[in-house]
């Protein structure tokens, strides 16, 4: 077993090496380069876990994040759940060098590392996981995350997505990750959300091209793209003058919003 444990290991370091080799630059730089992308992804993330550190940098071992913590980089949060075990977020120095590196500033509450909502992690560490594949694939040159952008959704009502992918010719994707199925006024005003957006076109700062629907269940995918199918009732909601919503009017989908709209179902 110790020597199945030392050949992997110099299996690892085999491979490590000949990436080094191949970047033409020395260990030292990639190391700052590494620490830089890590710091900027939590910066704008808030928070990130061990496994998508590790595909982020495309190592072959995991780590790394641990790493930076013990250099405090970083501070490790044991999750309620145990998947995954802990998430990662900015330590004082590892905001400060953010802060430093970065061309915007944002507010960065995770410094306290409890107001992460525990019950949102695995939801967003999907949206992580799809950008990062996004990015290495080409599909995307660019990303914004929502507190890059909050200031400009849900205006008019506006849908205001999970994250925004800008691709190589400049236009932007609404990207939502759904877990738990919508319904009735929720569907709705979700479904006019993203028709109001996609109307306003991809290169406006509140315009989308297209958007990208990713979920773990094969039923809230069937359900929404029989939601979005043209000439489908949708209901417009609003508040009556006892305060509750209620229906105001029915009208249809339009043609060409199916046509606007990926669904992307997430295996595993």
């Amino acid at each position: 077993m110790d020597e199945l444990k030392a050949d992997k290991l110099k299996n690892q370091l085999a491979a490590a090496r000949s990436i080094i080799a191949a970047t033409g630059k020395s260990p030292r730089q990639i190391g700052e380069e590494s620490l830089r992308k890590i710091l900027e992804w939590e910066y704008k993330w808030g928070y990130s876990s061990s496994a998508l550190g590790q595909l982020l940098l495309d190592r072959t071992s995991g780590g790394y994040m641990q790493k930076l913590t013990k250099k405090n980089w970083l501070t490790s949060t044991r999750t309620k759940s145990g998947a995954p075990a802990a998430y990662y977020t900015l330590s004082e120095l590892g905001l400060q060098e953010a802060e430093r590196h970065s061309d915007t500033l944002f507010k960065y509450i995770e410094i306290d590392q409890y107001k992460v909502d525990q019950s949102k992690i695995r939801h967003y560490l999907i949206a992580q996981q799809a950008t990062i594949q996004a990015l290495k694939s080409g599909l995307i040159v660019d990303y914004e995350t929502e507190r890059m952008f909050q200031k400009d959704g849900d205006k008019l009502g506006i849908k205001r997505p999970d994250i925004v992918w800008i691709t190589p010719g400049g236009l932007r994707y609404g990207v939502e990750v759904e877990l738990s199925a919508k319904w009735e006024k929720d569907l709705d005003m979700f479904i006019i959300g993203i028709l109001r957006a996609l109307q306003s076109g991809g290169n406006d700062k509140l315009g989308y091209s297209r958007f990208i629907i990713f979920s773990d269940s094969g039923a809230i995918i069937r359900r929404y793209t029989a939601a979005m199918q043209p000439s489908a009732p949708l209901s417009l909601w609003k508040k009556n003058e006892r305060g509750h919503w209620a229906i105001e009017r029915t009208v249809k989908v339009p043609d060409w919003l199916i046509n606007k709209v990926d669904f992307k179902l997430i295996e595993g």
